[in-house]
């Protein structure tokens, strides 16, 4: 991979590569007291095929029925982020790269970090809600290991090469999205196959670590 290469746009995956917490789902079901004996049931019974992505997260949807979107705000603004966000985002728009996230998250979280770090594209899995309260129902967008659609969506909208853009990931679900583009970076990957298609690895608590790591 050339030094002088010219990359034009970064993809992050957000649970677990930009934050600490591997699952926004997760954080917020164990915030609430509802995850240990409960919530991670669901993951159980999906993990062992006994229901579809779909349901796994409908099912976790209804359990925040009749919460208001504020109360669930004031949870996810308290996730943690990994040390060096700042420094790395900052480091690849001082280098021209346009910002994106694909995450099979919340768009809760997503927007929120859109906001707070100047992303151009995000996209995730949206809590439905009516006057400021949580019906229950959630519309899927992005489902975990179906992340290659959408890198080519955001590729044609900013007529980029795939071989152009980089992807940021930690998990099996960023397997697809790897193989869309012309480097990645598996981030404390908890996979050792998205290790062995991913350009670099790095371990590390600092996502700043990973510049050194970048051709840019």
């Amino acid at each position: 991979m050339k030094k002088n290469q010219h990359f034009k746009l970064a993809i992050f995956d957000l649970d677990g590569t930009l934050t600490l917490e591997k699952s926004i789902w997760e954080y917020i079901h164990v915030r609430l007291g509802k995850w240990y004996g409960f919530a991670e049931q669901y993951q159980k019974q999906f993990l062992e095929g006994k229901i579809s992505y779909q349901e796994f997260c409908e099912r976790d949807a209804e359990v925040w029925k009749g919460m208001k979107v504020e109360e669930m705000m004031e949870i996810i603004k308290n996730v943690p982020f990994h040390p060096g966000v700042d420094k790395l985002i900052s480091h690849l728009r001082q280098k021209g790269l346009k910002l994106s996230m694909v995450s099979s998250g919340l768009s809760l979280l997503t927007n929120w970090v859109h906001e707070r770090y100047g992303f151009d594209y995000s996209v995730s899995n949206d809590l439905l809600f009516e006057d400021g309260v949580l019906t229950g129902k959630v519309r899927i967008q992005v489902f975990y290991d179906k992340k290659a659609e959408w890198v080519r969506k955001i590729l044609e909208q900013y007529e980029i090469k795939p071989e152009e853009a980089i992807a940021i990931g930690d998990s099996r679900g960023d397997m697809d999205m790897f193989q869309m583009v012309g480097f990645s970076v598996a981030f404390n990957s908890s996979c050792a196959e998205l290790d062995r298609i991913a350009t670099v690895c790095v371990r590390s608590q600092n996502l700043a670590d990973i510049i050194p790591m970048l051709p840019l």
